[in-house]
């Protein structure tokens, strides 16, 4: 670019050196107003060109812009308000210099305008490069970005402020390439990051994005590419409209978007390239959609072929945000009534032209608009009742902004300026960065990057009401951005007015997971959360132990504790039927207390009843530690507590057994045995015997097992269930059930060698009765382990050892208390001596 300035500013130099001042005076007088200070400026007062295939000259600007004429108005409008301002700028008059912005050109030529002004002396100080001081203070201008990045390109070299009113394209915030460059309005990323919060507003995923072959579509098509990836949202389909005038290519463009059926399409694109697409989205038939339009699109839809279209779908676009201009609207009128006086005048003139006259104008074309002489009722209409008043207000605060800033470098803080000051271009720059004023209400000032602190409107386009069919419906603010929006003023084009739908994949329930597409990430399968866990932020969690979950769940509930509740209809029948075995023990010691020493009593075992009966009572006491929450001590004494007391038990009553044996059978065979048997208290050593084995077991698994208690979160899904370890530990729970299970079989096997004894001594069917009992009981207990229901075990322990203790309160103790009580006339001595003597002669014989 500065080889370009380099070759391209002496040429120019040299070629209009010879231009006379009274060239111009043959343009149209609007393009210019002279003043103490000049402002350049670029408008598109032609909305296309005409190019001459068969030389090499200079386009043709046709077709006038409407939107355009206003902006050359609002800039003058401006300048007038500041000139008659006594405040801003007194005694100090601003001019301006237009040029039509049609071409690329045409821009070409006016930046060079711009830099050499019209003074031959200046042009010459250009030609070395050195000293060229611009006559412009600033330059307003282009709209389009594309226009606005090049003519950026040539003034920054000359430190030539550059204030766009609608070049948006973020590219011209970079302030490493564009440091002279300043708009009014917001940057497209702005507008890209409030189009994406407006998908997001109505949960979207699944979109189109569609932008003009330009670096003000390219662009902003990116960079919504961009926000909508990191927002989760699936751009479906890119597309670029390379060229206006390509229908065909256009077409096919809009059948392949079809294809992939997303039903909300953002449009970032140029008014030219806007206008082609809709003619075509027309032609194609689309409908159902949702179209998001950028700012430059902005009022392309209220072509009649547009609006006529009612099922084309629902218009919402992004506007800048309007500001106040008291007495524009005025000011059109007057300016319009005078150029269409005028307008006989100038068609004498242009009779009567002289050739040097026309030449002038030729050389000066971009100053030309032969039609902004004639105005109609119905093109004063177009300017006035038009929608893009915003863009006026750019234009409006970008004067204002130049004439701050030489507010500030002419002095004017004392009611006049000091016009005789000099500066340069670059204090003027420096000067624009610092300007903060408000203007009708709006705050203006440019940040480090030279954007405004301005937003958008949300604006619906309502294609049912053509004679108004702009509808406000919410805003957008930037830093940080955030959208607001009122959706009651929404009237959707789909069935019901209801939201239309953009999403690749149904939404899922609640506690089912995204099994997602390798490519679209808004693609996906939904899949429920099995048993256990649940849903949270799109994955499956596992719940805490102390929780669970059904299928498809999205929050897990508490598990509920399960024990034997004391206040449970199984608890109080455990707690009852122990009471009652603690008070049938009681009242059989209390009968062999009174009866110690009839012949019953010292048959059934004499002083060791005592012993057996404590122990039994013991073992009822046991039952209740299997009731309630396992504890630290529950767990540590129920368990060896029933073991050691049922261990003397059977010990007691296999040494009742044994010795009624030895009396009858062994006495006279191993005498010397017996004797050792009676002089050394041989009953009692085995009962010690025998309890300290069973003692010493238990001791060893309760040193070996420093926790007993532990919860078990396996054998239900809703339950947790609170478990000693013995009850899961099968060889703790076996070893004290197969001694006390010993000891029954020795009891057994001697209970049937004295099946023949005196019925009086004859405990056979009793103990068999009772070991009958224990093996069932406590073998049921053991299914129960093996099984995997230990959630049961409790409950059976608490079973077996009330069935093994009634067993031998029932069948042992019981029928010698029948005796005692209703049988006096057996529990005497003459009667035991009577069985004796019978079962004597029996063997005799």
């Amino acid at each position: 670019m500065l080889l370009f300035v380099l070759i391209v500013v002496p040429a120019y130099a040299s070629e209009h050196s010879g231009t006379k001042e009274g060239d111009m005076d043959s343009s149209w007088p609007n393009f210019e107003l002279p003043g103490d200070y000049i402002i350049g400026a670029l408008f598109q007062l032609h909305s296309d060109a005409r190019y001459n295939s068969d030389r090499p000259e200079a386009p043709r600007c046709i077709n006038i812009s409407v939107n355009g004429y206003r902006h050359l108005q609002a800039m003058s409008f401006a300048v007038e308000e500041i000139n008659n301002s006594t405040e801003l700028l007194p005694n100090v008059t601003l001019g301006y210099q237009a040029f039509d912005s049609c071409a690329t050109s045409f821009n070409i030529k006016a930046a060079l305008e711009f830099i050499m002004g019209k003074s031959t002396q200046e042009s010459e100080l250009c030609h070395d490069f050195k000293g060229c001081r611009p006559e412009f203070l600033a330059v307003l201008g282009p709209w389009s970005s594309d226009d606005a990045i090049v003519i950026a390109s040539i003034l920054q070299l000359f430190h030539i402020p550059q204030i766009s009113y609608g070049a948006s394209s973020d590219e011209l915030s970079n302030k490493m390439h564009y440091s002279t460059f300043f708009r009014t309005i917001p940057s497209d990323m702005k507008q890209a990051e409030a189009m994406v919060l407006l998908i997001q507003k109505f949960g979207w995923n699944w979109i189109a994005v569609i932008a003009s072959d330009d670096q003000y579509g390219k662009n902003g098509k990116r960079r919504v590419v961009e926000l909508a990836s990191e927002r989760q949202i699936c751009v479906a389909f890119q597309g670029l409209i390379h060229a206006p005038g390509l229908n065909r290519a256009i077409i096919s463009m809009i059948n392949q978007m079809i294809l992939i059926k997303a039903n909300v399409i953002i449009l970032f694109a140029g008014q030219f390239y806007a206008r082609a697409f809709f003619q075509a989205a027309v032609e194609v038939n689309v409908t159902g959609k949702v179209w998001i339009l950028s700012e430059s699109s902005f009022g392309v839809i209220t072509a009649s072929a547009i609006l006529n279209a009612k099922t084309t779908g629902t218009f919402l676009s992004i506007g800048v945000k309007q500001g106040q201009m008291p007495g524009f609207g005025q000011f059109l009128m007057q300016s319009m009534a005078t150029q269409s006086l005028a307008s006989d005048q100038n068609h004498l003139i242009s009779v009567n032209e002289t050739e040097s006259s026309k030449v002038s104008r030729k050389e000066n074309c971009a100053q030309l608009c032969t039609e902004c002489q004639y105005f109609t009722p119905a093109s004063v209409q177009a300017v006035l009742g038009s929608l893009v008043w915003s863009i006026s207000f750019n234009i409006y605060a970008a004067v204002y902004a130049v004439a701050h800033a030489l507010h500030q470098l002419l002095s004017c803080h004392s009611g006049s300026c000091d016009k005789s000051r000099t500066f340069l271009q670059s204090q003027l720059l420096e000067g624009l960065k610092r300007v903060n004023f408000t203007l009708h209400n709006h705050l203006i000032y440019f940040d480090e990057n030279g954007n405004p602190p301005m937003g958008y409107e949300i604006i619906l386009w309502d294609t049912q009401n053509e004679s108004s069919p702009m509808k406000m419906i919410g805003s957008y603010k930037p830093n940080p951005g955030r959208l607001i929006i009122n959706e009651s003023l929404i009237k959707w084009n789909s069935p019901l007015d209801s939201v239309p739908v953009s999403n690749c994949s149904r939404e899922c329930d609640p506690g089912q997971w995204k099994k997602r597409d390798t490519f679209h990430s808004c693609c996906f399968v939904c899949i429920d959360c099995p048993a256990g866990t649940f849903e949270m932020n799109d994955e499956c969690v596992n719940c805490s132990l102390q929780q669970w979950s059904p299928q498809k769940s999205f929050t897990c509930y508490d598990r509920a504790v399960i024990y034997l509740w004391w206040d449970s209809n199984i608890s109080i029948a455990l707690s009852v039927m122990a009471s009652a075995g603690l008070l049938v023990t009681a009242g059989i010691t209390l009968v062999f207390v009174v009866h110690l020493n009839t012949p019953v009593v010292k048959a059934a075992g004499g002083r060791l009843c005592f012993l057996m009966l404590f122990t039994l009572a013991s073992g009822c006491c046991s039952v209740f530690l299997f009731i309630g929450e396992p504890n630290e001590v529950t767990c540590r004494v129920r368990w060896p507590l029933f073991t050691v007391s049922f261990t003397v038990c059977l010990a007691c009553i296999f040494v009742r057994s044994f010795q009624i044996v030895c009396i009858f059978k062994m006495a006279t065979k191993l005498p010397k045995a017996y004797d050792y048997w009676v002089k050394y208290s041989g009953q009692y050593v085995f009962v010690f015997a025998s309890t300290s084995i069973s003692a010493i077991d238990c001791s060893v698994w309760m040193v070996q097992e420093p926790e007993v208690t532990v919860s078990n979160y396996n054998l239900s899904q809703k339950e947790i269930f609170p478990l000693c370890t013995t009850d899961n530990n099968i060889s703790i729970f076996l070893s004290g059930v197969l001694y006390n299970g010993l000891l029954g079989c020795l009891c057994f096997v001697f209970a049937f060698l004295g099946k023949d004894l005196p019925k009086n001594y004859n405990e056979a069917k009793c103990i068999s009765f009772s070991m009958v009992l224990y093996i069932a009981s406590w073998s049921g207990c053991i299914l129960v382990i093996v099984s995997g229901f230990q959630q049961y075990l409790p409950l059976a322990q608490a079973l077996a050892a009330l069935t093994s203790l009634f067993g031998i309160l029932v069948a042992y103790f019981l029928p010698k208390c029948y005796i005692i009580l209703f049988k006096p006339q057996c529990n005497t001595t003459v009667f035991f001596q009577s069985c004796i003597q019978d079962y004597t002669k029996n063997r005799e014989v």
